[in-house]
Order: C-alpha cells, then sequence, then structure tokens
C-alpha cells in the first residue's frame, strides 16, 4: 500500500466507512469518475485498497453536455477505457455512463431560475441518487480534496456568506463520502505521475469568469507566497463554524411553536438562521444575500413592532412577511419592486450592494461608477464590440427577478463610458471583465 493509498484508507476510516466490514456482508463501493485528476486517484485508489478484500467498486460517470461535445464526450471516453483497463488488471469494475439529455441542464436551469452549474449540479445529484439506489451502495465516494475544500471557504467568504455556509465542504452527507477531503491536489497529481496514469482537464477550469478559477489561478499563489499558514487557519475557522453549526441547526425553527412570542426575541443570528431553513422548506434553492436577511432582521427591530404593523421584504420570488403572527416565507408570482442603486468607486476593493459584498477587481481605470444594470445596456468585449447585457445574462440563465441585483461597472474617464464589468459573481454566476492594458 503506498502512502497516498494509506491517506485514503484514513480518509475513509474518517467517514465510517470500515472496508473490512463492507467485505463481511459483501457490499460493494460506488465511485464518481469525471475523468479529472482527482477522481481518477480516487478509483485507482479505492480499487487497490479493495481488491485484497474482494469488494466491487462501482463507478458511475456523468455527460451533462454543457461544454464543447468533442471534450465531454471525450472525458466519457477516457473514463470507460480506464475501466476496461483496471478489469484486466484483475480489479473488480463496473461502469455506469449517464448520458443526459443534449440541452436538459440549460431547460432546468431556465425552469427554476438558476445558473447552469447549479442545474447541472442538481441533474448529476438526482443522477447519483438513482445510481445508488440501483446498486445499493452502502456509500458513494466523491472526489473533493483539500484544494477544493480551500478554495470554497476563500469564495464563500469573499462572497460576504454567513457562517451556516463556512463550515465548508462535508466530509459526509448522507450516502456521500469525500475520502480525499485532507488530500492536496500536488499529491493526487503526483500519485498519479507515479503510476504513469493520464488523467483529463477540464477547458472551463482555466475561464477567470469564475470566481472560483480566479480564486485558484491568482489569489490562493499570492496567499501561498506571502502568508505562510493561512490554509490552516482557515480551515480551522471551518471546522470551528461546522461545530457551531451541528449545534444550532434547525433549533431555532424547531422551537418556533409560538412564533409571535419567540422569533422576534431571538438574537439576530438565530433569526437569520430560522429565516434560511424557513426559506429552504419553501422550496428556496438560490443563495439568499447576508445581507438582505438582515435587512429582514432589522425590519422589525424589538418584539414589541409586530403589534404595529405589517412588513414585506422580497428577494428573487421569495417574500418575507413579518407582523403580529411572526414570520412568514412563502414564494411568490408577483413582480417585485425595481432595486436601483449606483455608487463612484475610486479603488479596488469590496463595496456593499442589495445583494451583499461584491468585489470590483484591479487592472481598470478608477473612478467608476458602479450601479445597476439598465434595460439597453451592452457591455464592452475583450475585441473592442459590444453585447448586450440582456443576452448575457440569457446565456448565463439569469432570471428577469435576479437580474436588477446584478451590479455593472461603468467608466467614467471616457467620452463613451463604456461598461467594462458585470460582477455576477454576487449571486454565484460569472463576471465579465475587460481590463485595460494600459493600467
Amino acid at each position: 500500500m503506498s502512502e497516498f493509498e494509506e491517506q485514503v484508507l484514513k480518509g475513509l476510516q474518517s467517514c465510517s466507512i470500515n472496508l473490512k466490514s463492507l467485505s463481511s456482508q459483501k457490499s460493494c463501493i460506488g465511485a464518481a469518475v469525471s475523468g479529472g485528476a482527482d477522481s481518477v486517484s480516487l478509483l485507482v485508489s479505492l480499487c487497490a485498497l479493495c481488491k485484497p478484500l474482494s469488494i466491487p467498486v462501482k463507478v458511475i460517470t456523468v455527460n451533462h453536455y454543457i461544454r464543447q461535445e468533442s471534450e465531454t464526450c471525450g472525458d466519457v471516453e477516457y473514463v470507460r477505457t480506464l475501466c476496461q483497463s483496471l478489469c484486466k488488471e484483475g480489479y473488480d469494475v463496473e461502469l455506469t455512463v449517464c448520458e443526459l439529455e443534449k440541452g436538459l441542464v440549460g431547460s432546468l436551469a431556465d425552469k427554476k431560475e438558476i445558473g447552469i452549474e447549479a442545474a447541472a449540479r442538481e441533474l448529476r445529484y438526482d443522477a447519483f441518487k438513482k445510481f445508488i439506489e440501483e446498486k445499493k451502495l452502502k456509500c458513494l465516494c466523491l472526489a473533493h480534496n483539500k484544494n477544493d475544500q480551500l478554495e470554497t471557504l476563500v469564495m464563500r467568504f469573499l462572497q460576504g456568506a454567513g457562517t451556516e455556509s463556512r463550515g465548508g465542504i462535508p466530509q459526509v452527507r448522507g450516502k456521500y463520502v469525500r475520502p480525499l477531503l485532507d488530500i492536496e491536489r500536488a499529491q493526487i497529481e503526483q500519485y498519479l505521475t507515479q503510476k504513469k496514469i493520464s488523467w483529463r482537464n477540464d477547458s472551463t477550469n482555466n475561464d477567470t469568469s469564475y470566481l472560483r478559477n480566479r480564486i485558484r489561478s491568482e489569489l490562493v499563489p499570492l496567499l501561498n507566497e506571502r502568508f505562510a499558514g493561512w490554509d490552516k487557519a482557515v480551515l480551522t475557522g471551518a471546522q470551528k463554524a461546522m461545530d457551531d453549526a451541528e449545534v444550532l441547526e434547525g433549533r431555532p425553527f424547531d422551537k418556533l411553536r409560538n412564533p409571535k412570542a419567540s422569533f422576534y426575541s431571538l438574537p439576530r443570528a438565530l433569526k437569520i438562521r430560522t429565516l434560511l431553513e424557513a426559506a429552504n422548506k419553501a422550496g428556496f434553492d438560490t443563495r439568499i444575500p447576508y445581507v438582505f436577511l438582515c435587512d429582514v432582521c432589522d425590519s422589525v427591530d424589538c418584539a414589541d413592532n409586530y403589534n404595529r404593523r405589517k412588513v414585506e421584504k422580497r428577494f428573487a420570488n421569495m417574500c418575507f412577511i413579518l407582523d403580529e403572527n411572526g414570520v412568514t416565507v412563502k414564494k411568490s408570482d408577483e413582480v417585485q419592486n425595481e432595486i436601483v442603486f449606483s455608487a463612484i468607486i475610486e479603488k479596488s476593493g469590496f463595496y456593499e450592494i442589495p445583494a451583499g459584498q461584491v468585489f470590483v477587481p484591479d487592472g481598470i481605470e478608477f473612478p467608476v461608477l458602479l450601479r445597476s444594470w439598465r434595460s439597453g445596456d451592452e457591455v464592452q468585449k475583450a475585441d473592442g464590440g459590444t453585447k448586450k447585457l440582456s443576452d448575457v445574462f440569457s446565456d448565463w440563465h439569469v432570471s428577469a427577478s435576479k437580474r436588477q441585483y446584478i451590479p455593472v461597472v461603468q467608466e467614467l474617464k471616457t467620452p463613451e463610458q463604456k461598461i467594462i464589468c458585470i460582477l455576477g459573481s454576487c449571486l454565484g454566476y460569472k463576471d465579465w471583465i475587460v481590463k485595460n492594458e494600459k493600467v
């Protein structure tokens, strides 16, 4: 057993997965494999660990058809070839390929008013759930690693997430387990290189219009160079947040037997947790900005106010009603009032907007105007042309109710005063940034 495989075994044990017990129960273990280095190392190491115990490894790969067909189908063929190769070497591996209908991800994104990545994730986990049931799996191993965890924690911090989101990626969630979560990406690639096993690279990982990719390619290298030990500090903070969440999760909501007497007397941190859980139970699965939740809580600032007035607060298609009966959270088909905001920005940094915090990047010529978008707005393209913002939002599958929360950055020093940035990351979408090479 190699050092890497020992780490994977330790990760499985941390997830309460005992391979000897699986073997004695004649059970099998599952693995989700995309073809990237992380999931390939997961599959290869699981095979090495399971073969001596005669544990079958059931593999699933999902073709979402959201990238170029040659690339996404190439990933599937790579996984198929890898599994065939492992079978020839004597490993008990069985592959299931889930081919999503072309256009299904985009249709779901439009229907549920969510981004492409969120829609793809929902459909992928639907496939995972069905796979677990059909194969009668004790668990399905996912290949998130330590780098993924750090990137997620930094991203949520930069987006102004509340403490309930700062625990990061859980190691165990139902039948989903992540045995690589304490293993660094460099160790993963070293393991595969030593075994002379190749892997596939997702071309979208190089697209810095995604916040996560910018964190990975620009921020993390800077933190590694200038702030030794930052990763341990971030992970320690995440563990503390996870411990807090484990104690608090669900408790405020469950105790609201008499909402009028209970909700208004809660500390604001517990009010926010209650609102989030109520929104989740009402079927709202999009991230709600922390600053909006604070506004809901602050709109009735003491227990006496609910007898005097009724307050309604809206975000996207969710309506929060606070009155003498306590708080009610429900979906609404009504069109909300238009959100309009603007501010002159003198330098790069974080700024508060109705959707929460947004980061105005460097590489542009200040001052600029940070504002809400308007009908007819066009954004500058790298080739010098322009594109309608409404077309960009359609490409990103941003619903009409959310578009008003996404800020744009407009030049002030040029006669044209072009829009040079769309900062969609505040709501989990891409950022569109055209930098001035002269800056």
